[in-house]
């Protein structure tokens, strides 16, 4: 796997408690958001049980982040983790799985944020502990925007803009830099009622995909909640400006793909599904890896799902991530390659 290897950790104290991680390197992919520590009870029970339970580490941006990495780009990661042992074992993961921790700061007020996992009637259940996390006190001045500015592609979600109004203007800062600076900017929608009201919500991913998206990652439920369609075709029928490429993510359904006047869809391989906590964020990682690699069309969507398909035979959003060989033997493997390509 290429990676931007192990960082040696470098210690820099501010003014405001803050302490910069790692060494500086080029990254390919700049992902920023909130880290957050989960913790799971054995499949099918409830946290209400009397069961054992098991951390994992997650956050949609962060399992972008770690998954580009293990698919063998330079990727660097953009926050901040409390002074805790959850924040150390995150910076720790990060640095062994060779994610760039140059952009990460320690916050010594506040603590990483928790995320518990309960399986109810079959069903995923989260309860979330974030209010108030390091990640959401992030400011501007975090960031060296001369290490951003080599940067090929930003990745970041509605949950990176949701978290709170300072991680909100922190990520109209990169979306303003990165357009300036002709970086490509990858956003996927992630809507997440519980943290921020509907309307102010609605507004401000419309917003972002308007005026930013190059890269667009949607479900179709959230193309429902926005007012941009039923049918995963229409997304572009509602946006005056459109993305280079449009990902809308379906579930069991697979994906429907387009770029450019190129579209198509793409039916789910089928594996032994262990989780499917961090599906989406993989598909992020194999669609932006993907393009990267200038791969063909007919081959992105299908590696995109793969990438996704792969990551849900484990426990947690990471324990599966596949490396790029893996998908490569999936792909030649599977006996589920068809999809219905337009034009």
């Amino acid at each position: 796997m290429t990676g931007v290897g192990r960082p040696e950790m470098v210690l820099h104290a501010n003014k405001k408690g803050i302490e910069t991680m790692g060494k500086k390197s080029t990254a390919e992919v700049v992902s920023f958001g909130e880290p957050m520590i989960g913790i799971y009870p054995p499949p099918d029970c409830s946290m209400a049980d009397d069961v054992p339970l098991s951390k994992t580490w997650g956050g949609d941006t962060s399992n972008a982040a770690l998954a580009l990495s293990r698919l063998g780009h330079k990727v660097a990661y953009v926050t901040r983790v409390g002074s805790d042992g959850f924040g150390h074992s995150f910076l720790k993961l990060w640095r062994d799985r060779g994610v760039d921790t140059s952009q990460v700061k320690i916050d010594k007020e506040q603590r990483t944020g928790l995320y518990f996992i309960s399986y109810e009637e079959g069903k995923h259940e989260f309860t979330y502990y974030r209010k108030n996390s390091a990640a959401s006190f992030i400011t501007p001045e975090d960031i060296d925007w001369d290490f951003l500015r080599q940067a090929k592609v930003l990745h970041l979600s509605g949950i990176s803009q949701g978290i709170s109004k300072k991680a909100l203007e922190v990520s109209f800062d990169l979306l303003e830099f990165a357009k300036k600076h002709h970086i490509v900017i990858s956003y996927d929608v992630n809507y997440r009622p519980a943290l921020w009201k509907k309307e102010v919500a609605r507004a401000v991913i419309l917003h972002t995909i308007e005026h930013y998206a190059d890269i667009l990652e949607i479900t179709d439920d959230e193309m429902r909640f926005l007012g941009l369609g039923d049918r995963p075709e229409e997304v572009i029928n509602h946006l005056s400006r459109i993305p280079k490429i449009c990902a809308v993510k379906m579930g069991e359904q697979g994906c429907y793909l387009r770029q450019d006047k190129m579209e198509m869809r793409v039916k789910t391989f089928t594996v032994d599904v262990g989780d499917t906590v961090g599906a989406g964020d993989a598909f992020d990682a194999g669609l932006i890896s993907g393009f990267l690699d200038n791969m063909a069309f007919d081959r992105l969507g299908l590696f995109a799902n793969a990438v996704a398909s792969l990551t849900c035979r484990g426990i947690g959003p990471l324990s599966m991530q596949p490396t790029r060989e893996e998908v490569q033997s999936f792909l030649e493997s599977s006996d589920r390659l068809s999809f219905h390509q337009g034009h």
